[in-house]
């Protein structure tokens, strides 16, 4: 507190805390995370959720005189539920004032995409065609480097680059490198000031109507401005909205701070047995290939170790393979080793690497004696990697070194420990607001499957696309009810154990349709196909697409059958229009429904209308996701939940590729991860520079992959990987008779 009021941050402090009160009285819940979790009075105040001293946090990484006398100011960050986050902004702007209050604004630049698609347009191309390009070029933030990234991909080989107008928007795209591009707005900073926001910069009205900031965040810090984030999160509107509908008070979502003190409830063996298995998908912060992956590699069994994973695997942390390191001293495969005797105490929890951004401070401080502000500067540079100015930090802390009376070779250890800790990284703070967050999500799937994953389709916001959440689904055993007229949604809902897809999910349905329906709902069920068209008047290709996903099934009339009813509405429609529309409904005799064909029709079969849903829902809701390939000859390759019984073997396996993401080797090669769904599991292979040179065409030329790996253990014995050798087309069923069929032994072993 002294610090505190020594910097003069009592009032930000207790306008933050102001703000917070608010939204708890509005039933908003929150998060707080970055280093400002560090600060007990934070978490006195009920701004902050876990305990400093619990998880041993490190206040100076969020305030400290130095920092201030360099005129970084930190901020307080707050996750809200991302449906809730323009509430949070309104009450703010409603209790300051728009005159004295702003979002943070700046310039959007060209970026390698962008300035290649639009120099595309410029030259012509469609909005269409520029796409299909563009969604298959690497993720490079410079357009100065595209040019040679597209020529080493393996994905852009069948694309005519080296054709006209594209080899020259590919050319003149690296002019446009880091130009402005439009005004937007910062996605979460928000400034309040005493006197008025105009004194201090200049401001436009974004979009959404609220005052804007032409100064970026670094020049509104520039003139004294105090930032607050205002940030939007998929995973706590997916807890609030399963503890909604569970009423459950078992695991409360947000524990006051004076209930935190005593034993938490983070030691339950069927939530870690989840989390330790892989099983994670879905819960936010540890979803991810990596996080599962990791988790696994690890075995994590408690708080610490997956708080600790959750900073492990960013980019800062992970260089070197520090992840893998991190892994084997957990499970004591290797000795935990610290290169001097005085960084034992700040890296004990870590197994002697450097895991969390405070280590940095705390190495230079107690190894090195480097000034504490200019410790903070070597952190800031390391984590945006500007190699010039670590350099010259170097050198200072090298000769502070020196001064405290370290040798050259300890001096070379501790730095290379150091310098290795470049890219964006988390402090631990960070790390342990997240990691409790990613636990209590992961208690609430292990314990309210159903509800979960539907607050999770529901919400959208997850790591990957909705059909893998669907396969999540049939994993646990939850089956999904197609959408119906009189259980529109908007969102998700179990229903006697099965998730309902929401009819307002229909693609190609118009906002006010949208209304409509659910206006008309509450007035009372549809009672038949007729009765919907007739109140709510839907355009043509809606009620189309409303048939072909089955919207109208439960009424007990065939598809065909319900298809003729809504021509023979639309005729009665025209004859009601006026004179000049008529005419076009000679087909059916206005309004009378008797005129249907008396002929059978034949229904479309199982196959097309998982197809329909796909395409109008993004995924099938009345059968597994896999059904879409029936040609595919499953049987023939090792499955899944196989794999684990022939480690270190070469084995042939197929699965839906559910997500896959381009990474660097540490020689700087291209590689690629990609994640595998067949009827059995799912698996994460890696294609290394080599495997991804031959093979990475192929990767997004079939949904469906074929594979030739080798089965790597991790050393826990917790789970594996694949080594993909070679990828490529999957073999289909053959079409001749069943015992003339060539079928490889099982599971498909290749020596």
């Amino acid at each position: 507190m002294a610090i505190i009021t020594e910097v003069g941050y009592e009032e930000y402090f207790l306008v933050m805390w102001d703000i917070l009160q608010e939204c708890r009285r509005r039933r908003i819940p929150w998060l707080t995370r970055g280093s400002a979790a560090d600060s007990l009075a934070c978490y006195c105040l009920g701004i902050s959720e876990v305990c400093p001293i619990r998880f041993d946090l490190y206040f100076r990484r969020f305030l400290n005189r130095e920092r201030m006398a360099l005129h970084k100011l930190p901020d307080i960050d707050v996750d809200f539920p991302h449906d809730r986050k323009d509430d949070v902004l309104d009450l703010i702007f409603d209790k300051y004032g728009p005159a004295r209050t702003a979002v943070v604004g700046g310039f959007s630049t060209f970026q390698s995409r962008s300035a290649f698609a639009e120099t595309a347009k410029v030259l012509g191309v469609s909005e269409f065609q520029v796409r299909r390009i563009t969604e298959r070029l690497p993720q490079f933030s410079r357009a100065s480097d595209l040019a040679e990234a597209v020529a080493g991909a393996p994905e852009c080989r069948d694309l005519p680059l080296d054709q006209e107008p594209w080899a020259s928007a590919l050319e003149m795209a690296r002019f446009l490198d880091g130009f402005p591009r439009y005004r937007k707005m910062h996605p979460c900073g928000l400034v309040l000031s005493r006197q008025p926001m105009l004194e201090l910069t200049p401001c436009f009205v974004s979009a959404k109507g609220y005052p804007t900031t032409h100064f970026d965040m670094d020049s509104v810090e520039a003139v004294g401005l105090v930032k607050m984030d205002i940030l939007a999160q998929g995973g706590l509107a997916v807890m609030r909205d399963v503890m909604a509908e569970v009423h459950s008070p078992q695991f409360p979502l947000r524990p006051a701070p004076s209930e935190g003190i005593g034993p938490a409830p983070w030691d339950d063996p069927q939530v870690w047995e989840m989390i330790a298995g892989g099983n994670a998908r879905a819960v936010h912060h540890i979803e991810s290939p990596a996080m599962i992956s990791l988790c696994k590699m690890c075995d994590v069994r408690d708080i610490d170790t997956l708080i600790a994973i959750v900073s492990v695997i960013r980019p800062g942390a992970a260089n070197e393979s520090k992840k893998m390191e991190f892994a084997r001293r957990y499970l004591g495969l290797s000795p935990v080793r610290y290169p001097h005797p005085c960084l034992e105490p700040c890296l004990r929890s870590t197994y002697g690497l450097v895991v969390y951004e405070e280590h940095i401070l705390q190495i230079c401080e107690v190894f090195a004696g480097l000034p504490p502000g200019r410790a903070d500067l070597l952190r800031r540079a390391l984590g945006k990697e500007k190699s010039g100015l670590i350099a010259q930090l170097q050198a200072e802390f090298t000769e502070c070194a020196r001064r405290r009376g370290r040798t050259e070779a300890e001096i070379a250890e501790v730095w290379t420990l150091v310098a290795g800790f470049r890219g964006y990284a988390f402090c631990k703070a960070h790390s342990t607001a997240y990691g409790v967050e990613a636990y209590q999500s992961a208690w609430l799937k292990r314990y309210y499957p159903a509800q979960f994953m539907a607050a999770v389709l529901s919400n959208g916001k997850g790591f990957y696309h909705p059909l893998v959440y669907v396969l999540e689904c049939h994993r646990l055993g939850i089956s999904l009810l197609p959408p119906w007229v009189n259980d529109p949604g908007p969102q998700f809902t179990v229903r006697e154990g099965k998730i309902r897809v929401p009819l307002l999910r229909v693609k190609g349905l118009t906002q006010r349709t949208a209304q409509a329906i659910l206006r008309e709902r509450g007035h009372g069920e549809f009672s038949s196909l007729p009765d919907f068209f007739l109140r709510l008047q839907p355009l043509a290709e809606e009620m189309e697409a409303l048939i072909r996903v089955g919207a109208f099934d439960a009424f007990g009339q065939s598809r065909t059958t319900q298809y003729w009813q809504f021509k023979s509405l639309c005729a009665g429609r025209q004859a009601a229009a006026p004179a000049s529309l008529q005419g076009l409904g000679w087909l059916f005799p206005p309004g009378n429904l008797d005129h249907l064909p008396s002929v059978p029709l034949a229904e479309p079969a199982r196959l097309q209308r998982l197809r329909w849903e796909e395409e109008l829902l993004g995924f099938p809701a009345s059968g597994h996701p896999l059904e879409l390939f029936p040609d595919i000859a499953w049987d023939t390759y090792c499955p899944v939940r196989r794999l684990g019984e022939h480690l270190g073997q070469q084995v042939l396996t197929c699965g839906l590729v559910i997500e896959q993401r381009l990474f660097h080797q540490t020689t700087g090669e291209p590689m690629k991860f990609l994640t595998l769904a067949d009827w059995t599991g799912v698996v994460e292979t890696e294609l290394f520079a080599r495997a991804y040179r031959a093979c990475g065409l192929a990767t997004i030329r079939y949904r469906v992959l074929e594979i030739s790996a080798i089965v790597e253990p991790f050393e826990s014995g917790g789970g594996y990987t694949l080594r993909v050798l070679r990828a490529g087309k999957p073999r289909k069923k053959s079409k001749s008779t069943p015992e003339s069929i060539p079928r490889l032994p099982f599971p498909c072993l290749l020596s």
